[in-house]
């Protein structure tokens, strides 16, 4: 009699080794989002590059000011412009606050894409994020980095 089938076991190592770095992920997720909270920052103004295909060379960097947990200004920061380019409020819906960034990541964890986080060790918001939705598709990743966050009084 056999006592154990290979491709049970098999499966059981993958599902163990899955499972590992799902937990590994889900921890560093929830350390950052408690290290955020626990700061109480919620005026802030954060400066970061989205990076596409579209210009991946020479990202602009975007600056996006949050006061009391809501946007209140985007402005566009490029090395070929002489000055900021501001964009009107009726667009600062396709902005993120750092509390919305702990949202986009955690739907992609629970959609099962590809997710890349790396977090702010003292503050614990996500410095760099790579979401790829789906692999067999070009274009629909989402690509964030954060340079730089200041509280604000």
């Amino acid at each position: 009699m056999k006592l154990w089938n290979p491709f049970l076991l098999m499966l059981g190592v993958c599902l163990t080794v899955s499972m590992a770095s799902m937990t590994w992920a889900d921890e560093r997720f929830d350390t950052g989002k408690a290290l955020w909270q626990t700061s109480g920052i919620s005026t802030y103004q954060y400066r970061y590059q989205k990076i596409c295909e579209c210009h991946r060379n020479k990202p602009s960097e975007t600056i996006v000011s949050v006061d009391m947990g809501t946007i209140v200004g985007v402005r566009y920061d490029r090395e070929d412009y002489l000055k900021e380019i501001l964009v009107p409020t009726d667009r600062h819906k396709w902005f993120r606050t750092i509390g919305e960034l702990f949202e986009l990541v955690d739907k992609a964890y629970q959609l099962q894409a590809q997710v890349r986080v790396s977090y702010e060790p003292q503050l614990g918001y996500p410095q760099y994020i790579y979401i790829d939705y789906d692999e067999d598709l070009v274009g629909e990743e989402v690509e964030l980095r954060i340079l730089e966050l200041n509280a604000l009084n």
